[in-house]
Formats: C-alpha cells, sequence, structure tokens
C-alpha cells in the first residue's frame, strides 16, 4: 500500500516557513524562558507537535524519521523550540499506549503533553468516582509546561498503604495523565542553556485519574498496531536531531561573524586558515554524524514496517542517536572557539546556540550510558538499558 507521504511533506515546509520567525524571537524566547503564545499556536497548527500521534487519533502519523528532519529544522532556528517539539512528539506517541477514548480525551482536540517519565509520583488505587487512581507527586523536567495541555507523571501504584508488586516482586509502576487544572506549575527553570524550554516542576496533589488513562511503561501492549510501537528506540532519536540542528544553526551563525569580523593586524576573518579549517572540521563532524544518524534511523523503520526487529539496529539507531549529540556539542565547541571574543556576546546567536548544545547533551538519553548499552548488544550481551 502506498504511503501518503502529502502531510509529512507539508511539515517539514511548514518548519522551513517557520524558522524565520523562530530564529527572530529566540532572544525574546530565552528571556520570557517559554514560546510565545501565537508561535505555539502556529506550531500547534501546523501539526508540528503531533507528528508522532497515529492519524486516526488526530495526528499526522509521520514516519519517525521524517519527522526527526522536521525537529532538526526547527532547532537550527532555535534550540528550546526544537526541543519542545521533541518531547511534546515523544509524549504523542504514548497516545498508542492508551485505550481509543482516552487517547482522544487527551490528543484528539489538540492537545499539548508535557511531564516526567520517572515514578517519584504515587497513586493510590481507588474504585470510587470509577476504577482509577488518586495522584500525588511532584516532578521535574517538564519540558513546555508554559503552553501544554495536559501533565504525564510516573508513579508507583499503592494499594492503601502498600506498595502493589508484580509477580517477580518488583514495585509496579504506571504513567498518569491529569489536565493542566489538576497541576501546579513552578518556576525552577533557571539554567545554563535551553531557557526557552519551560522545563519547570509540577505537582499534583490528589487528582482523580482514570483506570485508562495511564500504562506501565515498557510492560503494557500497545493499543495501536502502527509500526512506530514495534520500534521504540526511534521514539527518542530526536534527541540526535535536536542537537544535529543546534549545531547547524551555529556553523551558520559562525559563517556570518567570520565574514563580517577582521581579527589581528585587520584581516578579514574569512581569510585566516585557521577559522577556514574549523568551519570545514565542524561541518565534517555534523554531516557525517547526520548521515549515519539518519540511515541507522531509515533502517530500523524499514525493518519495523516490514515487522522485523533486530537488536543490533536497535542498538546502533541508539549508538548513532548519542553520536549525533556528542558529534553536534564538538562542533560548536569548534568553531565557538575560531570566532573569538565575538562568542560571548549575547546579541550573536552562536553565543546561546554554544549553551543551549552543552544543556542538551546532559539529557540521560544520548549520554554515556546508551554507550555502554550499545556496546554490550554489539558484544552479544543484553543491553540492560530502556529503550534498546
Amino acid at each position: 500500500m502506498a504511503i501518503d507521504t502529502s502531510a509529512t511533506e507539508a511539515c517539514l515546509e511548514a518548519a522551513r516557513a517557520l524558522a524565520p520567525r523562530i530564529r527572530e524571537l529566540a532572544p525574546v524566547i530565552e528571556k520570557e524562558g517559554r514560546l510565545p503564545a501565537d508561535l505555539v499556536e502556529e506550531m500547534r497548527s501546523a501539526g508540528l507537535f503531533h507528528m508522532l500521534l497515529p492519524r486516526d487519533l488526530g495526528g499526522l502519523e509521520t514516519d519517525p524519521v521524517s519527522a526527526a528532519r522536521v525537529v532538526e529544522e526547527v532547532s537550527a532556528a532555535d534550540g528550546s523550540a526544537g526541543w519542545c517539539v521533541m518531547i511534546a512528539g515523544q509524549n504523542a506517541s504514548f497516545a498508542g499506549m492508551l485505550p481509543r477514548e482516552h487517547a482522544l480525551a487527551v490528543w484528539g482536540s489538540g492537545g499539548i503533553v508535557c511531564g516526567t517519565a520517572n515514578p517519584v509520583g504515587r497513586a493510590v488505587a481507588v474504585a470510587e468516582p470509577a476504577r482509577g487512581y488518586r495522584v500525588t507527586g511532584r516532578w521535574g523536567f517538564a519540558s513546555g509546561s508554559s503552553h501544554a495541555d495536559w501533565f504525564v507523571g510516573e508513579c508507583m501504584v499503592y494499594d492503601g498503604d502498600e506498595l502493589r508488586r508484580d509477580g517477580n516482586g518488583n514495585g509496579v509502576s504506571r504513567v498518569l495523565l491529569v489536565p493542566r487544572a489538576e497541576a501546579t506549575v513552578y518556576q525552577t527553570w533557571n539554567t545554563t542553556g535551553l531557557r526557552g524550554t519551560a522545563s519547570n516542576d509540577f505537582s499534583i496533589d490528589g487528582a482523580f485519574v482514570p483506570e485508562g488513562r495511564g500504562f506501565q511503561m515498557l510492560v503494557s501492549e500497545p493499543q495501536h498496531d502502527w509500526a512506530l510501537y514495534r520500534a521504540l528506540p526511534l521514539v527518542f532519536i530526536n534527541h540526535g536531531a535536536q542537537a544535529l540542528g543546534v549545531a547547524r544553526g551555529a556553523i551558520e551563525s559562525a559563517k556570518e561573524i567570520v565574514r563580517r569580523k577582521r581579527g589581528w593586524g585587520g584581516v578579514p576573518l574569512n581569510d585566516v586558515p585557521r577559522v577556514q579549517a574549523a568551519i570545514a572540521q565542524a561541518t565534517a563532524l555534523v554531516e557525517s554524524a547526520s548521515e549515519y544518524f539518519y540511515a541507522s534511523s531509515q533502517r530500523l523503520w524499514d525493518e519495523a514496517v516490514a515487522g522485523r526487529d533486530e537488536a543490533g539496529t536497535r542498538a546502533r539507531v541508539r549508538l548513532a542517536t548519542s553520536n549525533a549529540a556528542q558529534a553536534s556539542v564538538q562542533a560548536v565547541d569548534i568553531v565557538h572557539a575560531a570566532v573569538g571574543t565575538a562568542a560571548v556576546f549575547a546579541e550573536n546567536a552562536i553565543e546561546r546556540q554554544f549553551r543551549d548544545i552543552h544543556t542538551a547533551v546532559k539529557h540521560v538519553m544520548i549520554g554515556q550510558l546508551t554507550y555502554e548499552a550499545a556496546g554490550r548488544v554489539l558484544l552479544g550481551m543484553p543491553a540492560d538499558f530502556p529503550f534498546f
């Protein structure tokens, strides 16, 4: 059956069309610590927050490799905007884990979800007003908290005062969603970079969540048959795409600076061999990492569509994602150093891009643990790390 690519192409075109405005708004996004409301609505209307939402649940059902290219495009304009698109997409993919009626209640009218998959909350099982849970807790890193309609928090499940355990004696956790009105946001996001992501703390105090508006991470079976749910590493590749976008943006920022700036003795910077070499080295790092990243991701997607599941392919996708992030930070460091004192002035975008990339690569999904897990798989051992 032929795949309809029109929505995917339109989404990428929309991202490219919005890029100049996002780039212009980047200083405002950083200063205000959030995406402007009108920009959020433009991005929502363009489908940028719902690329990984199944079509029959109101989304675009964009293949994850194409969605990554959109995230990269937005991130090249502004790292925080790209990060918000990435996180909303990851959370939208949760829709396929819920019964249809509950998924539609959250995402069916364009809902945006933020939150944290970390089981630090408490969900007490109840039978009234219906079967479900009373949720209490506080979570951090809720990227997009300024514009989200729903909040997701992971909890440990309790029956009364007793922790619920599975057949192996392990505590049972559950990812649960509440509407914005039932969450309290705390302005805690005061960081080195990605300041416009509004990745604040939030809390929930005794909200009722029906049984169907949640699932157990890595345990519950998908309720949707889209191939994405057979290739979980593809949900997280946008960490690599976001980093590649920031690096691309930084290289372009460096080019703009060296074309207009003169160095020691009045020599134009673009005539200085070390600067020329820096631009070339950074470009090689980003473009080679990009080739490996997109080729590996496409291979896994093709296998998932065909119904195949290869542990080595999954591991290489996680490896390529982390490699894309690490190559991106190296590239940004190179061009940041090459432009000299221009890199420390806030009016130059590269100053923000340097801080953004160094903040982005701190995420556990692209950190040292993924290299170790990929190495274990390549050595014929289990990954022993989630989402491999």
